[in-house]
């Protein structure tokens, strides 16, 4: 490390970089022509920002569903991504041209035309990268390499990064290995990202396989590609892998200490997946969380109630806790809807309305049929008990009980069924004397 810090001398740089303001930055025809490189960069500028305004702005581009219409919408965005840089490299051209008429040599422009050329074709050839960071990002890197080479020190400074060294135990690191590993590794990520994307698109579109295994398919691909990946960018810089055995055993003090509830979490999503108990689309009840299994991650299973709240469960609570599943291996539901009726109506025509209304609604299954129970004498009513069938859970329960209820509630009182309410009757057998 004391090696890496003396390479950064300070007061050595800023010698360096006041000579060179002072030989080419501050020289009269090098400062005619770094003026004459911003005023056309700020007159690109200001055109540039009228004509997206008035000629590309988003608004007009979709203004119906025409061929035409859709052709403009594909070029625009193009348009204005290259419309500064153009605009920018016409006025330096032009000055370039007045330079040449007046005799006079103008390297400086002639860089900074490289340059804004490089980068015009930087920027049309991210444009196609969906991920706008990773667009800005590659776009960054390489107009930042090819603007090193374009100046002449690309080898300067790639010498001066590997000057910059530190040492990790018996192995010598510099700068520039540490930079390079940076960017191969992030350059084969986007490439393991766009494989596993066409992956899923393929494994998603088949229908000849289980919902779990393509869920189970696709982390075991991800982490082969992603671990392929980043072994693959270590390796193409030169770092010898067999070094990275040395924190082997800090990773497993991780997991087992730091890491160990995440990592229980990673083994019991494997199990769900391999067990096939959980699949996405089922609906389940678990510690009093209603609702359908909307995805399996590698953490978490993502359970959506009827209220919308998506619930966020780990998956060793799935595997620890009763789970209620209630399509695991058919989505027949049976459920129970009590009914009161008062003492004086007829039990038996009650109980055929009852079963009469379930029938009428069109969730409740004709098989198994409905059927209604009189479960018990209580205190003001004679209670009995519809229970009916549904073949889709997921759509919810309170809501068909209810249409159930609310059939009953108008059969009854069509049929002039009595529905019985508390009632208390107070006998008084003696008055007190009120002369006393």
């Amino acid at each position: 490390m004391n090696k890496l810090l003396t390479n950064f001398d300070l007061q050595k740089l800023w010698e360096q970089l006041s000579t060179w303001l002072q030989t080419q930055v501050l020289a009269l025809d090098n400062l005619v022509q770094l003026i004459a490189i911003a005023a056309a960069g700020l007159i690109a500028y200001y055109l540039n920002k009228k004509i997206c305004a008035k000629f590309l702005a988003e608004e007009n581009v979709f203004d119906s569903a025409t061929s035409r219409s859709k052709l403009r919408a594909a070029i625009t965005p193009v348009l204005r991504k290259l419309l500064f840089p153009v605009l920018w490299l016409t006025f330096l051209a032009l000055a370039a041209g007045a330079f040449s008429l007046l005799q006079d040599s103008y390297p400086i422009i002639r860089t900074a035309i490289q340059l804004i050329l490089a980068w015009a074709l930087i920027r049309l050839g991210t444009h196609f990268i969906d991920n706008p960071f990773t667009s800005k990002t590659v776009a960054t890197i390489v107009w930042s390499i090819t603007a090193l080479s374009i100046l002449g020190i690309l080898d300067p400074t790639i010498r001066y990064l590997e000057s910059a060294s530190f040492s990790l135990g018996r192995t010598e690191i510099n700068a520039f290995v540490v930079i390079s590993s940076i960017l191969s590794i992030g350059f084969f990520l986007w490439i393991a990202l766009i494989i596993i994307r066409i992956f899923e698109n393929r494994l998603y579109a088949s229908r000849s396989i289980d919902p779990s295994l393509k869920v189970l398919f696709i982390k075991l691909f991800k982490f082969f590609v992603i671990t392929t990946a980043v072994l693959g960018g270590l390796s193409a810089v030169g770092i010898d892998l067999t070094a990275l055995a040395v924190f082997g055993g800090a990773i497993g003090v991780g997991i087992g200490f730091g890491l160990q509830r995440i990592f229980s979490n990673l083994i019991a999503g494997v199990i769900l997946l391999i067990d096939k108990s959980i699949k996405p689309g089922d609906t389940i009840e678990v510690k009093g969380t209603y609702g359908k299994v909307d995805k399996l991650g590698s953490r978490y299973v993502s359970v959506i109630t009827r209220d919308g709240i998506e619930h966020l469960i780990p998956n060793e609570e799935l595997i620890i806790n009763r789970v209620e599943n209630w399509s695991y291996s058919h989505e027949l539901v049976r459920l129970r809807v009590p009914v009161g009726v008062h003492y004086k109506s007829d039990v038996n025509k009650a109980m055929a309305v009852c079963i009469e209304s379930a029938n009428n609604i069109k969730r409740v299954l004709k098989e198994p049929a409905p059927n209604c129970l009189l479960t018990q004498f209580d205190d003001s009513s004679v209670n009995l008990e519809i229970r009916i069938w549904i073949k889709d859970p997921m759509n919810g329960c309170s809501n068909v009980k209810s249409e159930v209820l609310l059939e009953v509630w108008n059969q009854f009182a069509e049929k002039g069924i009595e529905i019985p309410y508390p009632q208390q009757d107070v006998y008084i057998k003696e008055l007190p004397d009120r002369s006393l």
